[in-house]
């Protein structure tokens, strides 16, 4: 209440008492008493209207963010399912390629070494043809032979010399073992026994110690298909003049 209007209304609350007029005293005096009471209980209740609505919107807000928080947890949930549905995926992924590139890796050593392959027939054909043809010059024939079960690659023959060889690109001990067990599978199969054996080396110059080694064994070494053709013709030479 404005204090202007109080004043008023207590000014005439007194003369109303002065005029004996009571009971409108008294009413006026009640009103006096009260209303300001009546005035904190109305602020009091709008206060409270406003708090239960600031409430009210409170917990609804509350109940949104309860709402997004479970739809985020949600979310969340599925996130995690969907990362680790990928990362089982990455893992399939990562196995296949590594399959793959094994594959592919196996595959090409594999074409390498058919290429090799290839390399070393059509090496090994062209030193048999040119060996042949200074063969036929000399009067010798050479016959390819099967690796299986010769274990040697050709035998030259005159009408007294009988020549197993062996072909190789710098030669090794194994190699000589195998020109000998060749020797022997050779007698046992055919019946006849060779009188020369021949290492037929296609680099440049055989190694010394395989050199040696033949040497020791009695076994033509050369890297010339001239001078194999040659030597074996001198040793049917010999044989026939024999």
């Amino acid at each position: 209440m404005e204090e202007a209007h109080l004043a008023k209304l207590r000014a005439e609350f007194s003369r109303l008492v002065e005029e004996g007029r009571i009971k409108e005293a008294v009413e006026l005096g009640m009103e006096l008493l009260w209303r300001p009471l009546f005035e904190v209980v109305e602020k009091t209740a709008r206060r409270t209207e406003e708090n239960a609505k600031a409430i009210a919107e409170l917990r609804a807000s509350i109940s949104e963010l309860k709402e997004r928080t479970q739809e985020n947890a949600e979310a969340i949930r599925e996130l995690q399912a969907t990362i680790a549905e990928l990362g089982k995926h990455t893992r399939e992924n990562l196995r296949a390629i590594r399959e793959l590139r094994a594959s592919l890796e196996a595959e090409v050593a594999a074409r390498k070494g058919e290429a090799g392959r290839l390399e070393g027939l059509i090496t090994h054909t062209r030193l048999v043809l040119g060996l042949m043809s200074w063969c036929e010059a000399y009067g010798l024939r050479l016959e390819e032979l099967p690796a299986r079960p010769y274990r040697v690659d050709a035998a030259i023959e005159g009408r007294r010399v009988l020549a197993l060889m062996e072909i190789a690109k710098t030669g090794e001990e194994a190699d000589v073992q195998q020109l000998l067990e060749g020797a022997r599978i050779y007698e046992q199969l055919r019946g006849e026994r060779s009188n020369a054996l021949v290492f037929y080396i296609y680099a440049e110059r055989p190694p010394e110690e395989l050199v040696k080694l033949c040497e020791e064994q009695g076994i033509i070494v050369e890297n010339s298909p001239k001078r194999i053709a040659a030597r074996l013709a001198e040793l049917e030479e010999r044989r026939t003049e024999a």
